[in-house]
């Protein structure tokens, strides 16, 4: 493949052409369905913005549980 000129591991690779895929697919299903590019580009920030949002809560539950453990544990 093109990645392998790029000195970059198979995964990240790998990673790299699926995503590259992917807009193509939906560049190619855009442009067959007649869906302006403002369209998809909306719904592609609103999806960023829902994951990162997931993210972030993700990130301060798993926050929470672990001051909580170790309050607990500093009481033992």
């Amino acid at each position: 493949m093109i990645f392998g000129l790029l000195n970059v591991r198979k995964k990240t690779s790998a990673v790299i052409a699926g995503i590259v895929i992917g807009a193509t697919c939906l560049w190619g299903l855009a442009m067959w369905q007649d869906i302006p590019r403002e369209e998809i580009l909306n719904i592609l920030f609103g999806v960023l913005l829902m994951l990162l949002g997931i993210m972030i809560i993700a990130v301060t539950i798993a926050g929470i549980f672990t001051l909580i453990r170790k309050i607990f544990a500093a009481k033992d």
